[in-house]
């Protein structure tokens, strides 16, 4: 028996292990050792040789970008590359960086259990060899294990049978046979169209169609080449900001928003654009509005029917069981064409199952096949499938098999509580399934080597993701998925293609800005989320958001829009006012009218929200828009308003108010009061109370509220009957922790607030007044019952708790309300974000009993 001792252990030499390889010992010196059960360097690529194989992005895109002359020396001959000429590649990365040698090929791992006492991985190998190693490294890919046949009599074929991921080395000869390729998926299809002349007959056994759109491969000419090199670091870095990781044209509009003719022509423009381009430069809620995704997959069918002559034939070949997208995209070069050559034949093994192999072929419920030749197309089981047979053992001896009982998961795809020092790359929900391979692995590596150098520079003995990590991480997968509509098809996204396999996503279907958004901030926050030496990092920002509002900024990454930090004015509020389009429908019961203000002659008006059930004189809540001061609008606040009318029974309204720069404080202060006076003087002609006025608004409109229902105690103003406040800002210039902890936002960070507080102020002595700080008042007794409202991760959090805390202090009937996961802005984009409904209906239980006509209209008991 072989004892060796390493730094670093590598599973696979695909296009994962080879760059792990590179990176950890070329350029961090430390000493590995590789393993891969294949005769050579490719991975999937060197296994999966089966006719037609090739990749779906083009191959400038499909490839190392870490290397410049690699990027400009590897000539790639075609637009996307086949098997033969991926697999050259690697084996030439592996030469070209002399890889090899870190590699013992021909050699499995049987099993891999980490040593308590020594701090190290103890790895054996089916040749006799135990090596230890500090870390160790899972670099088999998600595509390493192929799906089990489900059909039982395979050994009873008197012919042969070929499974597409262990296709034999030396081919097999189809020339005029009678062939039958079981599955439609990427890799039936690319077998299918390429067989289809070659055989003597050939009959596709289709479970499930599949929406499949032109590949759109062709030769690559010397300029076309010599242009994309030139233009490399820009391609590259576009890539990376990309929802697929290839610089693909970004979709910027709704499908519903166009007309039928103008959807017509965008999709003709992207159908036959090659590789991801239907379904990422089209329209952007493709996978999200389960009517705009219908518009792309009948605009397929349809091109699936006017290339098959049989009409039955088109319509078996059209899926109508799951929206377009959410399977795997699949891409064909003449594939629906090879339906009609008079050798092809189609069975509905859906209508019509399999039920086993047979000595002579194939047996459905309907009749028995003969055959040649089976090629079976059904797929891999996906994910970690073969580290789960490598017998990985881990702290307290727990095997990961178990850990991985209810669904495989791990902290950024990349690390797995229990599991010190061992690193996945691109493993379970990475953002894998979305984002091009290559450059999502360099990613993938790039943080795993960042993370070692971070341990080994601190004398680490142990890294590994905290528990609150994963389980929270576990946690945003899901939601994400749940705001998507991959959950609603059988997918391998979903591992549904494996019988017993746990249902979970098996990845992060944010696209690639996002996830790369929240590794990065995972990293320059210490690795937040992992355990050094037992040592846990507190959790980063945008893990700990709500999947739903995670998804949301994931899109607006993916269509391009800037961050507001990057905004001018105008721009910015562009951007406040595009938060209609992420809102609920209007509930049906609540009237709108608008009145003048007459207190200006600008134009400006207020809008009403009667809910039209409800009878009397009604309870009148002022509910002012946020926008900081600078943005914002009666538009943008239409639904938030209406839906506190339809939940509260309270006639709402919405005040327009002056706008920073142009107009600066105290305009907005002015109007707001003057807002609150006309309620009082004139809400009742409306079908109002003036007996029962409640303020409330969002973030700046929070404020601008807080400060009316202080200016209106006593003498001054109409008394009260509650004030709610939503994210409020209450001193501008306080000091708290959530500042410090979400000073990068997400969507409000920091320095967008000293912006729009420094437009709306002109004076930095005013920030003390009361006008703006209201948390800075002398006297905060005599207010009305208070209910602050707080999102989990807002810069503004802590100083509206302590605000809700101070009001108690002083005698006030205040209590505060904190939702965990969600961010500023949330009550304004509640189509997007359900949980929005939660803030809704927690202002009106806190508003109904103190409207009911038994309740004191004044300030409550504390």
């Amino acid at each position: 028996m072989t004892h060796k001792h390493v730094d670093a252990v590598i599973v696979g030499a695909g296009f994962s292990g080879l760059y792990a390889a590179h990176r950890l010992r070329d350029q961090q010196g430390l000493s590995v050792q590789g393993f891969e059960a294949l005769s050579g360097p490719g991975g999937v690529w060197h296994r999966n040789r089966y006719p037609g194989a090739r990749c779906d992005f083009e191959s400038v895109y499909y490839s190392f970008s870490f290397d410049e002359d690699l990027q400009k020396e590897w000539r790639w001959t075609e637009r996307f590359a086949a098997q033969p000429e991926i697999l050259a590649y690697l084996e030439h990365v592996a030469d070209r960086f002399d890889l090899r040698r870190s590699f013992q090929f021909d050699t499995r791992v049987t099993s891999a259990v980490w040593q308590e006492d020594a701090d190290r991985w103890e790895i054996h190998t089916d040749d006799g060899t135990v090596t230890t190693a500090r870390y160790f490294i899972n670099a088999a890919g998600a595509f390493s294990v192929s799906k089990p046949n489900d059909f039982p009599g395979q050994d009873d074929f008197a012919g042969t049978v070929a499974h597409t991921s262990h296709w034999p080395a030396g081919g097999v000869d189809l020339r005029g046979k009678r062939v039958a390729v079981v599955g439609t998926g990427s890799t039936g299809i690319q077998v299918i169209q390429t067989i289809a002349s070659e055989v003597g007959e050939l009959t596709v056994f289709q479970r499930t169609p599949n929406f499949a759109c032109p590949l759109g491969n062709r030769p690559m000419s010397d300029d076309e080449f010599a242009e994309v090199v030139a233009d490399y670091p820009r391609l590259r870095a576009e890539s990376r900001a990309r929802l697929a990781g290839a610089p693909y044209p970004q979709a910027e509009r709704p499908a519903l928003m166009d007309t039928a003719d103008q959807r017509q022509k965008t999709y003709d423009q992207y159908y036959d654009g090659g590789g991801f381009r239907m379904l990422t430069s089209t329209y952007y809620d493709l996978i999200t509005n389960p009517a705009a995704n219908e518009t792309a997959a009948e605009y397929i069918r349809g091109r699936i029917r006017q290339r098959v002559n049989d009409p039955k034939v088109a319509e078996l070949l059209c899926p109508t069981n799951h929206p377009y997208g959410v399977k795997r995209a699949t891409f064909e070069s003449g594939y629906f064409e090879a339906f009609n050559l008079p050798n092809v034949h189609l069975v509905d093994a859906r209508s019509t199952p399999i039920e086993r192999i047979t000595g002579k072929g194939i047996a459905t419920t309907d009749r028995e096949y003969e055959f040649d030749v089976i090629i079976l197309a059904t797929g891999f089981d996906v994910g970690a499938a073969g580290l789960l047979q490598m017998g990985v053992v881990g702290r307290d001896s727990r095997k990961l098999a178990d850990h991985w009982s209810d669904g495989q998961r791990a902290y950024l795809g990349m690390a797995t509580h229990g599991f010190p020092n061992l690193f996945h790359i691109n493993g379970p929900q990475s953002a894998a399934a979305l984002f091009n391979n290559p450059i999502a692995i360099e990613d993938s590596v790039d943080f795993v080597g960042g993370i070692i150098a971070r341990a080994d520079g601190a004398g680490c003995a142990r890294v590994e993701a905290s528990e609150s990590a994963e389980t929270r991480y576990n946690e945003l997968v899901r939601e994400v998925a749940g705001a998507t509509l991959f959950p609603t098809a059988t997918t391998w996204y979903m591992g549904d293609n494996i019988n017993g396999k746990p249902r979970t996503p098996l990845s992060l279907f944010t696209g690639a800005p996002m996830y790369r958004a929240i590794c990065a901030e995972v990293e320059a926050t210490g690795y937040a989320g992992f355990s050094f030496d037992q040592d846990e990092q507190p959790l980063s920002s945008l893990v700990q958001v709500d999947g739903s509002a995670v998804f949301l900024l994931a899109g607006m990454m993916n269509i391009g829009a800037k961050p507001l930090e990057e905004c001018n004015l105008e721009e910015t509020r562009a951007a406040i006012e595009m938060f209609q389009a992420f809102q609920a429908p209007l509930p049906s019961d609540v009237a709108i009218t608008e009145v003048d203000f007459p207190e200006t002659s600008d134009g400006r008006k207020l809008r009403l929200y009667r809910p039209t059930s409800a009878q009397g004189p009604l309870p009148v809540v002022l509910f002012v828009h946020g926008g900081g001061w600078i943005g914002g609008s009666l538009d943008s606040f239409n639904e938030p308003c209406a839906t506190l009318a339809h939940n509260s029974g309270a006639l709402v309204v919405s005040p327009d108010y002056r706008l920073a720069p142009e107009h600066p404080f105290p305009a907005a202060v002015e109007d707001t009061l003057a807002a609150l006076r006309w309620v009082a003087d004139n809400i009742a002609a409306h079908g109002g109370d003036p007996d029962r006025i409640a303020v409330g608004g969002e973030s700046a409109g929070a404020n601008l509220a807080a400060v009316a229902a202080q200016q209106s105690r006593g003498e001054n103003g109409p008394r009260l009957t509650a004030q709610v406040l939503v994210a409020p800002v209450t001193d501008p210039v306080v000091e708290t922790v959530s500042r410090k902890l979400f000073a990068n936002g997400p969507v409000l960070s920091m320095e967008v607030c000293a912006r729009m507080g420094g437009m709306y102020v002109t004076d930095p002595a005013d920030l003390a007044s009361p006008l703006i700080a209201p948390a800075r008042a002398t006297d905060l007794s005599g207010l009305p019952p208070t209910l602050v409202l707080t999102m989990g991760v807002d810069p503004l959090r802590d100083e509206g708790e302590d605000y809700a805390r101070a009001l108690a202090d002083a005698g006030v009937s205040a209590e505060a309300r904190r939702f965990e996961g969600l961010i500023h802005t949330t009550l304004s984009m509640s189509g997007a974000i359900p949980r929005a409904a939660e803030i809704q209906q927690a202002m009106a239980t806190f508003l109904v009993p103190l409207f009911s006509p038994n309740a004191a209209t004044t300030t409550a008991d504390v």
